[in-house]
């Protein structure tokens, strides 16, 4: 049986509202795939990255991706390594991911994104 689950949890959606104040002129996305942010034309490298998803993805009114952004809650000690391998992909397509512990104030989101 199915059932409704809550999209992030309660630490991101506190991270979803601080970037919605920090940047009013651009959209936040939440929970986006990797899958919809970058391709490879090698089918075995694809499954290194189709499940994964990305905390929070900034665009500008083009639509454009201005960055990527993770919130690492303690699930995540233990796995930095793995963190890294998905900011390198991520780079590699040409994006830039920002990465944080904690939620940062607005002026230190606006400072590490501009």
């Amino acid at each position: 049986h199915y059932y409704a689950k809550r999209v992030i949890t309660p630490f991101e959606q506190k991270m979803f509202f601080r970037l919605n104040e920090a940047f009013p002129q651009y959209h936040v996305l939440a929970q986006v795939a990797f899958s919809a942010l970058i391709d490879c034309n090698q089918f075995k490298l694809r499954s290194k990255f189709n499940r994964k998803v990305t905390d929070f993805v900034l665009l500008d009114k083009q639509l454009e991706v201005i960055a990527i952004i993770e919130l690492d809650d303690p699930s995540h000690i233990g796995k930095e390594l793995e963190d890294q391998k998905r900011d390198r992909m991520l780079k590699e397509a040409g994006y830039r991911v920002q990465r944080y512990t904690q939620i940062p104030s607005i002026k230190q989101l606006q400072m590490d994104i501009r």
